[in-house]
């Protein structure tokens, strides 16, 4: 692995013909994006986003309070590609940035009766006729 100034340094060494760059940021995360996120999700695991918006909902109040302490300034996701004689290389930076997604999915998967009869049950299920199929 290289730091971004080592291959820049390279880069400029080595007569590069172009320099690119992608950098991902991410606004704060609001209601709308949870619902947005919860929509997804329900639709992926066949259950009611409204499941998923009372179970998980300490979850999503701490996951809102954490992303408004984040610095929407700061890139998430960087890529610099410099191009030398016909070849590619790149540098990736990455910042942490958790994921809504992730974070429900954990507290799905912890269970809870609720989650039980709708997230692990329907998963069980489907393991079951795909074990059939087979």
């Amino acid at each position: 692995m290289a730091s971004l100034e080592a291959l820049l340094g390279f880069a400029r060494e080595s007569g590069a013909a172009a320099v690119t760059y992608d950098v991902t940021y991410f606004p704060h995360a609001d209601d709308a994006e949870v619902d947005r996120q919860a929509a997804l999700l329900a639709r992926d695991l066949e259950i009611d986003a409204g499941i998923i918006r009372e179970l998980c909902a300490s979850e999503i109040a701490e996951y809102l309070s954490l992303d408004a302490k984040r610095d929407p300034n700061a890139p998430v996701h960087s890529i610099v590609e410099a191009y030398v004689g016909g070849t590619a290389f790149a540098w990736y930076g990455m910042n942490d940035y958790p994921r809504l997604r992730r974070v429900i999915l954990r507290r799905l998967a912890r269970g809870g009766d609720q989650a039980l009869r709708s997230f692990a049950m329907r998963a069980s299920r489907a393991q079951m006729e795909l074990m059939e199929d087979l």
